[in-house]
């Protein structure tokens, strides 16, 4: 069973609009769980990755972690059965036989030239359809193929062509007395050697077929002439295996599901239906497999591990239906619950990739350089190159040793890493609001804070008001109270709280603001998690 385990998928992500952080811990600790044995675990990203990040990954030359946006389960997580389908020009005596031949799931999937599902087939359809009695209006009632019709039939000999793809007219059974008016379209069946010798003579129908193995002369006739070994009884009753599979293939009252439901809504209707099976399609509409109430029951929920985060609302939708089975975080503990017990590591330091460092230490794990590039740079964002109040010397230290396994310098490589990023001239002001954004909720009122670095200052305060503009308009979308925007100047050492919504009053109460001003200067301000959220939640409880 711990085999089976380790050999789970583990989806392993940091927070929506991503930081450097929150992406770099994600993909160092995917890997840390790979070296403990933990083979499926892989690092995702929950939004696009902003321009200080690229240039990290760039640097190191490591991939981009796949996107997500929702972790709640779909049909296309569980191990859907593929039963091999049957095309609707196949003759129903295939699908007989596959019928015959299957274990589980005793329904089959019919499909049309493209792979696009066109419908079912069961045993007890074909079942019903074997009790009819063949007859004249057979060809009328359902589509043969010429081509099936020889197939199924124990053929002695043929000779001439039948000029239609389908048998387009009539299926005569004849005999002396029989002098039904024939086109080239019809097809006769007789066991009469002297009816045989007639039809060949007169020409009339499309298609001979003889019975019983008796051999007529042919006088150099065009004609279709099939010669069979079985008799006229066989002969006919192998007619209606010719049938085309989509003839019968049953299309109403089917109750099927695309391959990216929710598994949620699949049971709800499952559980109303006295179906057993249900077909499966992907977005191109072609059969994609075969649900059953088994492969519901039996499901697991994703498995997922929160880095730099601890808060649902900073995290992938649908994770209430996920089992979070660790945290590895610095953040204050929020509003994540869970079923059962899992693995926390939350830690008072300037960087989640901190605690990595040390567990990567603790369990005498491998660094490599580019793991190693990825942790160091993390820290060194988080931490504003250790300006930041949250900086601690472990965060110091542990940097330090990674820089050794990178094989760069720290300073050198910090200016490079925050001039790339901190440039913000000509930027949109949108872009700019969500370059790090996250949602607080404080009492009553729910809060955006965006964070931008720079170091040039100047032209941020330039766009003051395209920023205001910009934020009011968030609000309006979101319907929420109250968003701020921190641009902090690393050179300064400060932050320029710009401030919109209609909760403005909070900030009077954490920072003494005025509510009637949009814009406060705090110095030596540069950390939203230890100078702004705390201040911000104490001032909602009071």
């Amino acid at each position: 069973m711990k085999g089976v385990l380790m050999d789970r998928k583990v989806y392993v992500f940091g927070h929506t609009n991503p930081d450097t952080d929150s992406i770099c811990s994600a993909i160092a600790y995917a890997e840390l769980k790979k070296q403990m044995g933990y083979r499926g675990a892989s690092a995702y990203r929950l939004g696009d990755i902003n321009i200080e990040t690229r240039f990290v990954l760039d640097y190191f030359d490591v991939a981009t972690p796949e996107l997500i946006s929702d972790i709640g389960p779909r049909l296309y997580d569980l191990e859907v059965y593929k039963p091999n389908a049957i095309s609707t020009d196949a003759p129903i005596r295939s699908a007989w036989q596959q019928l015959e031949n299957m274990s589980g799931s005793r329904i089959l999937p019919v499909v049309d030239k493209g792979d696009k599902y066109n419908g079912i087939l069961s045993m007890s359809d074909l079942s019903s359809f074997f009790i009819e009695r063949i007859d004249e209006n057979t060809v009328f009632d359902y589509e043969i193929l010429f081509r099936n019709l020889i197939h199924v039939l124990d053929v002695i000999e043929i000779s001439g062509e039948y000029n239609y793809e389908k048998v387009e007219g009539k299926i005569c059974l004849t005999n002396r007395e029989n002098e039904t008016p024939l086109t080239d379209r019809d097809v006769v069946i007789t066991g009469d050697e002297q009816v045989a010798i007639k039809r060949i003579a007169e020409g009339k129908c499309g298609c001979l077929i003889i019975t019983d193995g008796i051999d007529v002369p042919k006088m150099g006739s065009e004609l279709c002439i099939v010669r069979v070994k079985t008799s006229m009884f066989k002969t006919i009753s192998l007619v209606s295996q010719a049938v085309s599979v989509g003839s019968l293939a049953r299309r109403e009252n089917i109750i099927a599901f695309a391959l990216d439901s929710q598994i949620d809504d699949v049971i709800n209707i499952v559980q109303s239906s006295t179906h057993r099976n249900f077909p499966v399609m992907d977005s191109e509409g072609a059969f994609a497999g075969v649900i059953s109430r088994r492969h519901l029951i039996e499901y697991n929920k994703k498995k997922v591990i929160l880095i730099d985060h601890n808060e649902r609302s900073q995290s992938v939708e649908g994770l209430e239906q996920a089992e979070i089975i660790e945290i590895i975080d610095h953040h204050r503990v929020a509003d994540v619950q869970t079923d059962s017990p899992l693995f926390i590591r939350s830690e008072p330091l300037g960087s989640t990739a901190t605690i990595i460092y040390k567990m990567f230490m603790e369990t005498q794990s491998a660094i490599t350089r580019k793991v190693a590039g990825m942790l160091l740079s993390a820290i060194l964002s988080d931490t504003l190159m250790f300006n930041s109040p949250t900086t601690t010397e472990d965060d110091k230290a542990a940097a330090k040793n990674l820089a050794t396994i990178a094989e760069i310098d720290i300073d050198e490589y910090g200016r490079e890493m925050f001039s790339v990023s901190l440039s913000l001239k000509g930027a949109d002001p949108m872009d700019i609001l969500a370059m790090d954004r996250k949602r607080f909720v404080f009492g009553r009122n729910v809060v955006y804070i965006s964070q931008v670095n720079t170091l040039d200052f100047k032209s941020i305060l330039e766009i003051e008001e395209s920023l205001k503009t910009a934020m009011d308009e968030f609000i309006e979308e979101r319907k929420c109270h109250l968003y701020i925007l921190m641009i902090t100047d690393i050179v300064g050492c400060g932050t320029e709280l710009l401030v919109a919504g209609r909760a403005r009053d909070l900030t009077l109460k954490a920072f003494g603001m005025p509510t009637k001003d949009h814009s406060f200067f705090l110095p030596d301000v540069v950390s939203r998690k230890k100078q702004i959220v705390p201040k911000l939640t104490y001032a909602s409880q009071h």
